[in-house]
């Protein structure tokens, strides 16, 4: 991949991070909600130009992923409810970003790429995170004096500690703490990354400030949880155990002070993670999703773009069918088959992390890819109770990072098997001279 697609794949990421604002201000306009999908579809012609060389270890995932497609194409011929444009974004959601995998794959060439490419995240999160700041103190008339009329103003809390839910430069208070957990979890892997340079590395603790700072207003539990939950695994994950009680030493100090500096609400809404109605809920939805009633209903599908959250803006908001579950929405649309290719992608990627975990544990950037995975499998798990896969910009993020992570690994091993070679045709060092005692083997003449 040469320089000039790598600095398109820092485009479609800059872009990404400011895409729910752009649609807010543009908003009805529908144009607003396929620019990114447009760049990346230049991405995409770009590196077809190109020669590459194979996939290596990313390879192995092509299989589930071709049947997915096939079979998702397949469903288009199968009449629907909905209009055909709802219908092509429903197959737009599932195949296009797919092949994210590769480019972030062909991105990597080595060290500096990878460390690059967070650094510029990192220098792009900070202004991201102090916007959505800036908005909960100015409230959501700062929005609407910008045009921004699109989202909806979401309330959390009670009436005397209620708290405005942050959409940031996103649409949905949802997707900008995804946003945030991403990049909060694959900044503790740069932390624990010996080789990054120490001013990338202080860059990255004041990005990392202020993206927590950022989830706490949002308003999003799951993110606020999956950084938690990641962050933890990570320092497990890493051999780093033993820092737990300086880290909650200095996240109890932290909450201290941005409690007080945001007020009761965010208080609040942060200590209901870890309540028993938030515990039993997600319990509840986990293992009773309505989704298997509808699915029931129709073990075949209901027909392509019927469940797929972006195709209710080019439809009949009526004809639709809406699950809290990116599941719900495959088993919905494309039945029993459709469900269990997914399931097979979902159990591939599982398998390809696991196989490779404790190989990377010699790895100067383990992590980095301990990171990364761990945020993979998070995604994976919560495909049953949300629909974060299904929009913008975990289905960015999600696939890139997919093949970036094999890209590290497929790296690792060609510098293991280089040190092994190095090693068996080094020549034997000479003993030193030590007299004819030595040879001899008794006492010196």
């Amino acid at each position: 991949m040469s320089n000039s697609i790598r600095t398109m794949v820092r485009i479609v990421f800059l872009y990404a991070c400011v895409e729910g604002l752009i649609i807010n201000i543009m908003y009805p306009a529908m144009v607003a909600f396929i620019l990114k999908d447009f760049l990346i579809l230049l991405l995409y012609l770009a590196i077809l130009t190109e020669s590459r060389g194979g996939s290596g270890s990313l390879s192995k995932l092509s299989t589930p992923m071709v049947v997915f497609g096939v079979l998702t194409l397949f469903y288009v011929l199968r009449p629907t409810p909905v209009n055909m444009i709802a219908e092509g974004i429903a197959v737009k959601q599932r195949l296009f970003y797919i092949p994210l995998m590769y480019a972030g794959y062909h991105f990597m060439r080595d060290e500096n790429d990878l460390i690059g490419l967070l650094k510029f995240m990192a220098w792009t999160a900070i202004p991201v995170s102090v916007f959505g700041i800036y908005l909960f103190f100015q409230g959501p008339s700062a929005l609407v004096a910008m045009g921004a009329k699109y989202s909806t103003v979401i309330m959390a809390g009670d009436v005397q500690s209620s708290l405005w839910r942050v959409p940031g430069t996103f649409t949905s208070p949802g997707q900008y703490g995804v946003y945030l957990l991403v990049h909060a979890v694959l900044f503790l892997g740069v932390l624990y990354t010996p080789t990054v340079p120490r001013a990338q590395r202080l860059l990255t603790i004041v990005s990392l400030v202020t993206i927590v700072l950022a989830l706490m207003v949002c308003g999003s539990r799951t993110p606020i949880l999956g950084a938690l939950v990641c962050g933890g695994a990570l320092l497990v994950a890493t051999g780093r155990i033993g820092g737990v009680g300086k880290w909650a030493v200095a996240i109890n100090a932290f909450l201290a002070m941005a409690y007080s500096f945001f007020g009761e609400g965010v208080r609040e809404r942060m200590d209901s993670i870890g309540s028993w109605e938030h515990v039993q809920r997600f319990h509840d939805t986990y293992f009773g999703q309505l989704f298997v009633t509808t699915f029931n209903e129709a073990p075949m599908g209901h027909g392509l773009g019927i469940a797929t959250m972006g195709a209710r803006h080019f439809t009949d908001f009526n004809k639709m069918i809406f699950t809290e579950s990116y599941l719900g929405i495959i088993a919905i649309e494309m039945g029993v088959f459709g469900l269990i290719a997914f399931l097979w992608i979902s159990v591939t990627i599982g398998i390809f992390l696991s196989t490779r975990w404790r190989r990377m544990r010699a790895s100067p950037l383990r992590g980095i890819w301990y990171s990364a995975a761990l945020l993979l499998v998070w995604v994976m798990l919560g495909s049953p109770v949300g629909t974060s896969l299904d929009a913008a910009p975990t289905n960015l993020y999600f696939w890139f990072f997919i093949g970036l992570a094999a890209r590290i690994y497929d790296l690792e091993q060609t510098r293991l098997a280089r040190v092994q070679a190095q090693a068996v045709q080094a020549p034997p060092q000479a003993l030193p001279f030590e007299g004819l005692a030595g040879v001899a083997g008794g006492h010196a003449w």
